[in-house]
């Protein structure tokens, strides 16, 4: 939340919606009857505290951590319990004050509002986000060194792609996914549409080497893209300079 107040890019709000989604958030509350061992007796009501904005709708309150919960509170003692959006959203819908718009997330500070409708919306909104945002990456060297598949990529650049004049082999987690698949970055002298045919070429010649349920995607190398962690991993291929190249 704070990066997508400071800079409100598509990527600091998919990221902000992806961490709101899978938050629980402390909703303050009022009992009927008194917690005993942080049990709440059978049959009490529960009453959600609420906030005005100037036109008089009324919104619920979230808060995300207890210092967010404590500018609201102040010193006094308020019960609340742990709800996710969608939890918060179904008592939205069921409230019976129809002035109940929707949902203020740590107001005082962030003071992030969610209608009822941005509420509904915010899976189909971050599925889109998801699509046009490029993906982040988790990288890192293989735990296992795939030494036939660097070797059979080593003698392919020397004889049938010479344009490659470095190339690295990493695991990568894309962003959104859960099992981690190979990246090689390859780095090649041409034009960048020159790709379009020799990526096809060395992904085919990879194939025999992969084990099952592996993937393998080919990048370019990019100043922007990865640099930190090749500049501190040594590629598995270097072309050497010589009269027989």
């Amino acid at each position: 939340m704070d990066a997508f107040i400071k800079e409100q890019t598509p990527r600091h709000e998919l990221d902000m919606i992806g961490t709101l989604m899978r938050a629980r958030f402390m909703s303050p509350v009022i009992f009927s009857a008194p917690v005993v061992d942080g049990q709440v007796p059978k049959d009490t009501q529960i009453q959600q505290y609420v906030i005005n904005n100037p036109q008089g709708d009324r919104f619920f309150l979230a808060f995300t951590d207890e210092e967010a919960f404590k500018k609201w509170a102040k010193e006094e003692q308020r019960d609340f319990v742990l709800l996710n959006l969608a939890e918060c959203l179904a008592l939205i819908q069921h409230a019976k004050d129809e002035n109940i718009k929707g949902l203020v997330v740590n107001p005082f500070s962030h003071n992030v509002t969610l209608t009822t409708e941005m509420l509904v919306n915010l899976p189909k909104r971050f599925e889109a986000l998801r699509k046009s945002v490029p993906p982040r990456f988790l990288l890192g060297r293989p735990k296992t060194e795939p030494v036939e598949l660097e070797e059979a990529l080593q003698k392919f650049f020397k004889k049938k792609q010479k344009e490659v004049q470095e190339a690295w082999l990493l695991m990568a987690l894309r962003e959104g996914t859960k099992k981690p698949r190979y990246m090689l970055v390859v780095d090649y002298e041409g034009e960048p549409e020159d790709a379009k045919t020799m990526f096809p070429a060395i992904a085919e010649e990879a194939k025999p080497y992969l084990k099952e349920g592996d993937g393998l995607d080919i990048v370019r190398r990019n100043q922007k893209f990865a640099e930190d962690v090749l500049q501190k991993t040594e590629p598995f291929y270097q072309k050497k300079a010589g009269l027989l190249w």
